[in-house]
């Protein structure tokens, strides 16, 4: 991946600076190559939280993406495309690279973007599924926006891209930058109205198959030999009278799951797919590559001595042992097959969450040059932490049993920006909230040794993260 993009003016970028230099030489360019290109500027600003600028200002008709981890102390949020693409099929990630260079080849870049998700930054979504017959929500969609906001660390910047067509006039540009940036700036000084978050009350949902018949099937198919591992998804559908407040939920799933990574992203049919996740498929940093393998889960205890003996227990227990060791080797094979080799195994260790405890095992590799992060994507996904194993025989039987498409639930969600660094996870422990109803998803890794009920009592717990911060209630019904 080509990591250096052309910077025409190293300048520190603040509400002061003149960006009429820079669009003039943009134009200069763009007039000679007879050709559109665009520009990205990085302002450096004081405090601001991503979220609550996104309460602020969103709009139900556009699209945004939200992403934060609280204990790293990084939060973006983007929005307002101006220009995307979307991609189906096998190739679609092969795809994706080729048009995302070439995008990234004509971003003239403005401002210090040393810090991570800063300058250029293109954000993706992706299905579960390698095709969607729904033009509107495809397989794969790239995107680079008109504005993002980023907090990391102690830095807080916002970033405004344009399309510089070679007719375009400089004044007019540097005027609807400074218009952009003066107005998300601004937002964090306005007092917002308190309001008391509103729990919502949730009756029965819909669920249109029997979850322990489900896996009494698939078992059928692992204790024949045919697959060794495969994961199943219920879907619940919730009927609500009232709009379930998008940010005032991801605020709370920020708070209660620190640990996780907090997304928020719009769909095509405006809803809102919102989430806390401790899936990372990778993260990506230079000739740096992260990913991790978990599998395992086990609730909290009420005390500390109940909570260690879950944990132990979970971590050598015959059953979970072998799920996670199949997730760890079926990485191990697919990171090799698109040429990282050099991939070192952490120790296993648990990953305790507020209301869940699973067995995590870091995974680093040095990333050659030539693969391009979009590579190792199409390597790892869907994991068998989310699909199965082995992943060919594994995956169609997913759809056969689960009997709907998963669209973004377990797909890919992330970011990465035009010096090589990224993050990608994956979206579950989430649900998609419409104006009058409210759709669940939660799964399980079913394999040798598994039983339908307790496979079914798993996915009960990992739905309670999202049930909770709506209704205040853990239950699955009004009962």
């Amino acid at each position: 991946m080509n990591n250096s993009y052309s910077t025409i003016t190293p300048i520190i970028c603040d509400k002061q600076t003149d960006l009429v230099p820079f669009f003039e030489l943009c134009l200069n360019e763009a007039k000679r190559e007879n050709s559109t290109l665009f520009s990205s500027i990085t302002f450096e600003t004081s405090f601001n939280d991503p979220l609550a600028i996104l309460e602020q200002i969103h709009d139900p008709t556009r699209s945004i993406c939200f992403f934060e981890k609280q204990t790293e102390e990084f939060s973006v949020a983007c929005g307002d495309s101006i220009v995307k693409s979307n991609f189906n099929g096998s190739q679609r990630f092969q795809n994706a690279k080729v048009w995302s260079e070439n995008l990234l080849s004509r971003t003239r870049v403005a401002g210090d973007n040393k810090v991570e998700g800063s300058g250029p930054t293109l954000f993706i979504n992706a299905t579960f599924e390698k095709n969607s017959a729904n033009s509107k929500n495809p397989a794969l969609q790239v995107f680079l926006p008109r504005w993002q906001i980023v907090r990391n660390g102690g830095s807080h910047l916002i970033v405004i891209n344009s399309k510089i067509a070679p007719n375009a006039n400089p004044h007019r540009l540097a005027k609807q930058v400074r218009i952009s940036f003066n107005e998300l700036n601004s937002l964090p000084d306005y007092r917002p109205e308190y309001t008391t978050p509103v729990k919502v009350k949730l009756g029965t949902p819909l669920e249109k198959s029997v979850y322990e018949q489900t896996v009494k099937k698939a078992l059928q198919f692992i204790n024949k030999g045919d697959i060794s591992k495969i994961v199943l998804a219920r879907k619940l559908i919730y009927q609500t009278n009232t709009q379930i407040p998008y940010f005032s939920i991801a605020h709370s799933l920020r708070n209660r799951f620190p640990d996780c990574y907090t997304f928020c992203m719009t769909t095509p049919d405006l809803g809102m797919f919102i989430g806390a996740t401790p899936e990372i498929l990778s993260r990506i940093s230079g000739n740096s590559l992260e990913t991790e393998a978990v599998a395992g889960t086990a609730p909290r205890g009420p005390s500390a001595g109940k909570d260690a003996h879950l944990g132990k227990t979970l971590l050598g227990r015959e059953k979970e042992v072998h799920e996670h060791r199949l997730v760890i080797d079926s990485i191990l094979r697919r990171l090799a097959s698109c040429g990282i080799s050099e991939c070192k195994e952490g120790k296993s260790r648990l990953l305790r969450l507020a209301n869940l405890q699973h067995v995590r095992t870091p995974l680093r590799a040095k990333l050659p040059s030539h693969v391009h992060p979009f590579d190792a994507l199409s390597a790892l996904h869907p994991t068998p932490a989310m699909g199965g194993s082995p992943r060919e025989k594994a995956l169609p039987l997913v759809r056969q049993l689960e009997g709907f498409s998963r669209g973004w639930y377990s797909g890919i969600a992330g970011w990465f920006d035009s010096r090589g660094r990224g993050e990608f996870m994956v979206p579950i422990r989430c649900g998609k909230i419409m104006p009058n109803s409210l759709t669940l998803y939660a799964g399980a890794g079913i394999v040798k040794g598994s039983l339908p009920a307790n496979e079914k009592s798993e996915t009960d717990l990992k739905l309670e993260a999202m049930l909770e911060v709506i209704t205040g209630r853990t239950t699955l019904s009004n009962e």
